[in-house]
Protein backbone atom coordinates (compact mmCIF):
# COMPACT_ATOMS: atom_id res chain seq x y z
CA UNK A 1 0.00 0.00 0.00
CA UNK A 2 2.84 2.39 0.64
CA UNK A 3 4.37 1.96 -2.98
CA UNK A 4 0.72 2.85 -4.41
CA UNK A 5 0.63 5.79 -2.47
CA UNK A 6 4.09 7.34 -3.39
CA UNK A 7 3.43 8.37 -6.52
CA UNK A 8 0.30 10.27 -5.56
CA UNK A 9 2.22 12.25 -3.45
CA UNK A 10 4.77 13.22 -6.30
CA UNK A 11 1.44 14.45 -8.30
CA UNK A 12 0.85 17.57 -6.57
CA UNK A 13 4.76 18.78 -7.14
CA UNK A 14 4.58 18.12 -10.94
CA UNK A 15 1.13 19.86 -11.28
CA UNK A 16 2.49 22.73 -9.02
CA UNK A 17 5.92 23.05 -11.71
CA UNK A 18 3.55 22.38 -14.78
CA UNK A 19 1.51 25.28 -13.34
CA UNK A 20 4.00 27.22 -13.25
CA UNK A 21 5.15 26.72 -16.88
CA UNK A 22 1.54 27.29 -18.02
CA UNK A 23 1.42 30.43 -16.24
CA UNK A 24 4.50 31.52 -18.25
CA UNK A 25 2.53 29.67 -21.46
CA UNK A 26 -0.99 30.71 -22.25
CA UNK A 27 -3.85 30.69 -19.72
CA UNK A 28 -6.34 28.69 -21.32
CA UNK A 29 -4.53 25.58 -22.30
CA UNK A 30 -3.19 25.73 -18.64
CA UNK A 31 -6.67 25.55 -17.62
CA UNK A 32 -8.00 23.21 -19.52
CA UNK A 33 -4.81 20.73 -18.69
CA UNK A 34 -5.54 21.86 -15.06
CA UNK A 35 -9.21 20.50 -15.10
CA UNK A 36 -8.19 17.96 -16.92
CA UNK A 37 -5.17 17.12 -14.48
CA UNK A 38 -7.45 17.63 -11.26
CA UNK A 39 -10.34 15.27 -12.69
CA UNK A 40 -7.10 12.81 -12.91
CA UNK A 41 -6.45 13.57 -9.95
CA UNK A 42 -9.79 13.52 -8.56
CA UNK A 43 -9.98 9.64 -10.14
CA UNK A 44 -6.42 8.84 -8.54
CA UNK A 45 -7.90 10.53 -5.30
CA UNK A 46 -10.66 7.67 -5.58
CA UNK A 47 -8.64 5.26 -6.79
CA UNK A 48 -6.46 5.94 -3.83
CA UNK A 49 -9.48 6.42 -1.53
CA UNK A 50 -10.62 2.58 -3.09
CA UNK A 51 -7.58 1.15 -2.50
CA UNK A 52 -7.03 2.63 1.15
CA UNK A 53 -10.56 0.96 1.78
CA UNK A 54 -9.50 -1.98 0.78
CA UNK A 55 -6.57 -2.07 2.37
CA UNK A 56 -7.58 -1.07 5.46
CA UNK A 57 -10.08 -4.22 4.85
CA UNK A 58 -7.33 -5.96 4.10
CA UNK A 59 -5.68 -4.74 7.33
CA UNK A 60 -8.23 -5.79 9.74
CA UNK A 61 -8.54 -9.06 8.13
CA UNK A 62 -5.07 -9.54 7.91
CA UNK A 63 -5.71 -8.24 12.15
CA UNK A 64 -8.06 -10.49 12.66
CA UNK A 65 -6.15 -13.27 11.08
CA UNK A 66 -3.44 -12.29 13.20
CA UNK A 67 -5.60 -12.44 16.59
CA UNK A 68 -6.79 -15.59 15.35
CA UNK A 69 -3.06 -16.87 14.86
CA UNK A 70 -2.53 -15.29 18.34
CA UNK A 71 -5.09 -17.51 19.66
CA UNK A 72 -4.01 -20.48 18.13
CA UNK A 73 -0.36 -19.91 18.96
CA UNK A 74 -1.65 -19.78 22.51
CA UNK A 75 -4.31 -22.79 22.09
CA UNK A 76 -1.10 -23.99 20.48
CA UNK A 77 1.49 -22.93 23.59
CA UNK A 78 -1.47 -24.70 26.04
CA UNK A 79 -1.62 -27.54 23.73
CA UNK A 80 2.02 -27.93 23.66
CA UNK A 81 2.61 -27.12 27.42
CA UNK A 82 -0.05 -30.10 28.13
CA UNK A 83 2.09 -32.55 25.72
CA UNK A 84 5.37 -31.71 26.93
CA UNK A 85 3.52 -32.72 30.73
CA UNK A 86 2.50 -35.66 29.74
CA UNK A 87 5.45 -36.48 27.80
CA UNK A 88 7.15 -36.01 31.01
CA UNK A 89 4.60 -38.00 32.48
CA UNK A 90 5.22 -40.22 29.94
CA UNK A 91 9.11 -40.14 30.34
CA UNK A 92 8.79 -40.11 34.11
CA UNK A 93 6.35 -43.42 33.54
CA UNK A 94 8.39 -44.89 31.56
CA UNK A 95 11.92 -44.65 33.79
CA UNK A 96 9.45 -46.23 36.37
CA UNK A 97 8.89 -49.09 34.11
CA UNK A 98 13.04 -49.51 33.07
CA UNK A 99 13.71 -48.89 36.64
CA UNK A 100 11.27 -51.52 37.32
CA UNK A 101 12.37 -53.46 34.46
CA UNK A 102 15.94 -53.13 35.64
CA UNK A 103 14.93 -54.42 39.22
CA UNK A 104 13.61 -57.39 37.55
CA UNK A 105 16.12 -58.20 36.20
CA UNK A 106 18.30 -57.60 39.02
CA UNK A 107 15.91 -59.77 40.97
CA UNK A 108 15.95 -62.34 38.34
CA UNK A 109 19.70 -62.45 38.47
CA UNK A 110 19.77 -62.59 42.35
CA UNK A 111 17.27 -65.37 41.99
CA UNK A 112 19.44 -67.04 39.59
CA UNK A 113 22.34 -66.65 41.53
CA UNK A 114 20.57 -67.53 44.41
CA UNK A 115 19.51 -70.88 43.30
CA UNK A 116 22.98 -71.71 41.83
CA UNK A 117 24.34 -71.33 45.04
CA UNK A 118 21.69 -73.06 46.75
CA UNK A 119 22.71 -76.02 44.34
CA UNK A 120 26.10 -76.02 45.23
CA UNK A 121 25.18 -76.20 48.60
CA UNK A 122 23.01 -78.97 48.08
CA UNK A 123 25.80 -81.01 46.01
CA UNK A 124 28.92 -79.60 48.62
CA UNK A 125 26.64 -81.39 51.24
CA UNK A 126 26.11 -84.21 49.36
CA UNK A 127 29.87 -84.55 48.63
CA UNK A 128 30.40 -83.80 52.82
CA UNK A 129 27.70 -86.81 53.39
CA UNK A 130 29.96 -89.15 50.73
CA UNK A 131 33.18 -87.92 52.49
CA UNK A 132 32.00 -88.49 55.78
CA UNK A 133 30.49 -92.40 54.31
CA UNK A 134 33.80 -92.64 52.88
CA UNK A 135 35.81 -91.49 55.88
CA UNK A 136 33.39 -94.02 57.84
CA UNK A 137 34.53 -96.39 55.61
CA UNK A 138 37.50 -96.19 55.57
CA UNK A 139 37.60 -95.92 59.30
CA UNK A 140 36.28 -99.38 59.62
CA UNK A 141 38.44 -100.78 56.80
CA UNK A 142 41.05 -99.02 58.92
CA UNK A 143 39.32 -101.24 62.17
CA UNK A 144 39.41 -104.41 60.39
CA UNK A 145 43.32 -103.95 59.36
CA UNK A 146 44.12 -102.85 62.80
CA UNK A 147 42.47 -105.90 63.57
CA UNK A 148 43.76 -108.25 61.42
CA UNK A 149 47.79 -106.47 61.92
CA UNK A 150 46.98 -107.64 65.51
CA UNK A 151 46.05 -110.97 64.63
CA UNK A 152 49.03 -111.16 62.29
CA UNK A 153 51.30 -109.50 65.22
CA UNK A 154 50.04 -111.87 67.58
CA UNK A 155 50.12 -115.05 65.33
CA UNK A 156 53.51 -114.33 64.26
CA UNK A 157 54.67 -113.52 68.36
CA UNK A 158 53.36 -117.00 69.01
CA UNK A 159 55.17 -118.46 66.11
CA UNK A 160 58.03 -116.89 67.43
CA UNK A 161 57.23 -118.03 71.36
CA UNK A 162 56.52 -121.35 70.28
CA UNK A 163 60.02 -121.75 67.78
CA UNK A 164 61.58 -120.72 71.23
CA UNK A 165 59.64 -122.85 73.67
CA UNK A 166 60.64 -125.84 71.48
CA UNK A 167 64.19 -124.97 71.53
CA UNK A 168 63.95 -124.59 74.84
CA UNK A 169 62.03 -127.49 75.02
CA UNK A 170 65.19 -129.26 72.86
CA UNK A 171 67.49 -128.09 75.01
CA UNK A 172 65.76 -128.90 78.48
CA UNK A 173 65.52 -132.86 76.41
CA UNK A 174 69.04 -132.71 76.19
CA UNK A 175 69.63 -131.72 79.69
CA UNK A 176 67.43 -134.39 81.10
CA UNK A 177 68.83 -137.11 79.10
CA UNK A 178 72.38 -136.23 80.31
CA UNK A 179 70.59 -136.47 83.71
CA UNK A 180 69.15 -139.35 82.81
CA UNK A 181 72.50 -140.76 81.66
CA UNK A 182 73.98 -139.47 85.20
CA UNK A 183 70.56 -141.54 87.13
CA UNK A 184 71.49 -144.41 85.36
CA UNK A 185 75.36 -144.40 85.93
CA UNK A 186 74.32 -143.51 89.19
CA UNK A 187 72.08 -146.56 89.46
CA UNK A 188 74.66 -148.85 87.24
CA UNK A 189 77.42 -147.79 90.80
CA UNK A 190 74.45 -148.49 93.01
CA UNK A 191 74.09 -151.89 91.42
CA UNK A 192 77.74 -152.93 91.43
CA UNK A 193 78.73 -155.41 94.21
CA UNK A 194 80.09 -154.15 97.39
CA UNK A 195 83.36 -153.86 98.62
CA UNK A 196 85.45 -156.35 100.34
CA UNK A 197 86.97 -156.35 103.54
CA UNK A 198 86.39 -152.50 103.70
CA UNK A 199 88.71 -151.87 100.64
CA UNK A 200 87.77 -150.06 97.50
CA UNK A 201 89.79 -150.08 94.07
CA UNK A 202 90.50 -146.75 92.25
CA UNK A 203 90.89 -146.50 88.83
CA UNK A 204 92.63 -143.69 86.84
CA UNK A 205 92.99 -144.88 83.55
CA UNK A 206 97.23 -146.02 84.40
CA UNK A 207 97.16 -147.81 87.76
CA UNK A 208 94.97 -149.51 90.23
CA UNK A 209 95.61 -148.37 93.60
CA UNK A 210 94.28 -150.99 96.67
CA UNK A 211 92.93 -149.52 99.94
CA UNK A 212 93.33 -151.62 103.05
CA UNK A 213 93.23 -151.02 106.37
CA UNK A 214 95.44 -147.48 105.81
CA UNK A 215 97.33 -148.87 103.30
CA UNK A 216 97.42 -148.29 99.73
CA UNK A 217 98.98 -150.97 97.57
CA UNK A 218 99.90 -150.78 94.19
CA UNK A 219 98.27 -152.98 91.68
CA UNK A 220 98.88 -153.75 87.86
CA UNK A 221 96.35 -152.92 85.34
CA UNK A 222 96.20 -155.51 82.78
CA UNK A 223 96.16 -154.10 79.37
CA UNK A 224 93.35 -153.88 77.67
CA UNK A 225 92.11 -154.39 74.55
CA UNK A 226 91.12 -152.01 72.08
CA UNK A 227 87.87 -152.32 70.59
CA UNK A 228 86.83 -151.29 66.90
CA UNK A 229 85.09 -147.68 65.97
CA UNK A 230 81.98 -149.38 66.15
CA UNK A 231 81.90 -150.75 69.76
CA UNK A 232 83.86 -147.99 71.32
CA UNK A 233 81.77 -145.86 73.11
CA UNK A 234 82.08 -142.03 72.88
CA UNK A 235 84.33 -139.77 74.96
CA UNK A 236 81.24 -137.86 76.77
CA UNK A 237 79.74 -140.88 77.63
CA UNK A 238 80.59 -142.40 80.73
CA UNK A 239 82.41 -145.99 80.86
CA UNK A 240 79.84 -148.70 81.41
CA UNK A 241 80.17 -150.82 84.87
CA UNK A 242 81.49 -154.54 85.39
CA UNK A 243 78.23 -156.36 84.81
CA UNK A 244 77.33 -158.19 88.11
CA UNK A 245 74.66 -160.60 89.32
CA UNK A 246 72.45 -159.31 92.10
CA UNK A 247 68.69 -159.74 93.30
CA UNK A 248 66.49 -157.97 90.61
CA UNK A 249 65.36 -155.06 92.16
CA UNK A 250 61.59 -154.01 93.25
CA UNK A 251 59.55 -150.86 94.02
CA UNK A 252 60.10 -151.08 97.39
CA UNK A 253 64.24 -151.70 96.84
CA UNK A 254 64.49 -149.48 93.72
CA UNK A 255 65.91 -145.93 94.91
CA UNK A 256 63.54 -143.18 94.48
CA UNK A 257 64.33 -141.30 91.37
CA UNK A 258 65.35 -137.48 91.40
CA UNK A 259 62.71 -134.80 90.50
CA UNK A 260 62.65 -134.32 87.12
CA UNK A 261 65.01 -131.34 86.08
CA UNK A 262 61.61 -130.21 83.46
CA UNK A 263 60.07 -129.38 86.89
CA UNK A 264 62.99 -127.78 88.03
CA UNK A 265 63.67 -124.80 85.64
CA UNK A 266 59.88 -124.41 84.75
CA UNK A 267 60.46 -120.74 86.67
CA UNK A 268 63.33 -120.69 84.65
CA UNK A 269 61.57 -121.11 80.98
CA UNK A 270 58.88 -118.76 82.08
CA UNK A 271 61.45 -115.62 83.25
CA UNK A 272 63.40 -116.74 80.29
CA UNK A 273 60.38 -116.32 77.99
CA UNK A 274 58.91 -113.22 80.04
CA UNK A 275 62.37 -111.38 79.43
CA UNK A 276 62.66 -112.60 76.05
CA UNK A 277 62.32 -109.16 73.89
CA UNK A 278 59.85 -108.91 70.80
CA UNK A 279 60.52 -110.26 67.67
CA UNK A 280 62.27 -108.15 65.00
CA UNK A 281 60.65 -105.65 62.96
CA UNK A 282 61.90 -107.71 59.68
CA UNK A 283 59.14 -110.74 60.83
CA UNK A 284 55.96 -108.39 60.99
CA UNK A 285 54.35 -107.44 58.11
CA UNK A 286 54.62 -103.84 56.72
CA UNK A 287 51.99 -101.56 58.00
CA UNK A 288 51.02 -98.02 56.19
CA UNK A 289 51.42 -95.23 58.28
CA UNK A 290 47.82 -94.00 57.87
CA UNK A 291 46.87 -96.90 60.08
CA UNK A 292 49.24 -96.78 62.42
CA UNK A 293 48.33 -92.51 62.48
CA UNK A 294 44.74 -93.69 62.99
CA UNK A 295 45.40 -95.99 65.47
Amino acid sequence: MAGKLEPLAMEPQEVVEETEEAEEGSLEPQIEDMINRINELQQAKKKSSEEMVEAQALWESLHRELDSLNGEKVHLEEVLSKKQEALGILQLHCQRKEGGAQRKNVLQECTEQISVHNCQVTESCRQRKLGVQVEEQLENLMSQHKDLWELHMLKQRLTWEIRALQSSKEQLLTEEKLARDKLLEVERRLRSPPEVGGARMVNDGRRRWRYSRGRRLPQTVAPQRTRPAKERPAPSAPAPAARTWSRPQTHRTRPAPSPTPLLRRRPEIKARISDRPPPPASVCSPIPNCFTNRS
